[in-house]
């Protein structure tokens, strides 16, 4: 069983504008909860003992909460305004040591089954994808016949796009051990890499990620004021 999740929580969430001038976006609250602690009690209810949340701006706010869930553990990146989702994600490679984890965003909302579908699913390495939903900012997924990731792109005309990427993933130790060396080879080259194109090249380069596209699964990322509305009217309930 998976008892171990990381939380991609560093970046400064500029498109929100004035709302996270106090907070970091992760607390912006959808349907009258954070969004990350919508995250954090949906991970505990599906067995997760250990929540390391990959920090940046504000981090301040998370290492309160972890006040609140003795879960929480915080990993500070001091290089967040100048990196990205990939090096937040190696930049916590101590603190995962050889876990298994699930690998989520701050930014998203999603019904429970998006994590028990991860959960139960046999296979080690895992990107989640859904049809495609989101009506701005949406991240493309192809696969082969074997269910193999094989091209991502924001252009949906550029690949033959099964669906779309969720923000949330399950990942193997070995997988993740992996990942790290592959990318401690070209972090000073891109250090504004995000995790997704890691995760391409590996499925490409090094080792199989499966896809798995859930039908079922109701979620939305939230960037920015206009999808915070569009969430609290069409998605907050149907979770």
């Amino acid at each position: 069983m998976i008892k171990t999740a990381v939380i991609m929580a560093a970046g400064l969430g500029s498109r929100f504008g004035h709302m996270t001038e106090t907070m970091p976006k992760g607390f912006i609250e959808c349907g009258g909860k954070a969004m990350v602690v919508r995250s954090i009690e949906a991970l505990i209810a599906c067995g997760i003992e250990r929540i390391i949340i990959g920090t940046g701006y504000k981090k301040e706010a998370y290492e309160q909460l972890a006040s609140s869930f003795p879960q929480i553990e915080c990993v500070f990146s001091p290089r967040y305004a100048e990196t990205n989702s990939m090096f937040t994600l190696w930049n916590c490679r101590e603190a995962i040591g050889n876990d298994d984890f699930l690998l989520l965003e701050s930014d998203i909302i999603f019904s429970r089954n998006a994590l028990t579908e991860l959960i139960d699913d046999a296979h080690p390495d895992i990107m989640l994808i859904t049809p495609v939903t989101k009506f701005q900012d949406q991240y493309y997924v192809e696969y082969d016949a074997n269910g193999t990731l094989t091209r991502c792109s924001t252009d949906r005309d550029a690949i033959d796009a099964k669906g779309e990427l969720v923000g949330i993933h399950k990942l193997s130790a070995s997988f993740y051990q992996k990942m790290c060396a592959d990318y401690a080879q070209i972090v000073d080259e891109k250090p504004k890499l995000g995790y997704e194109y890691e995760l391409l090249h590996m499925s490409q380069a090094i080792s199989r990620v499966f896809v798995l596209n859930a039908k079922d699964v109701h979620w939305y990322e939230i960037d920015d004021e206009r999808d915070l509305q569009y969430a609290e009217e069409h998605v907050v309930g149907k979770l």
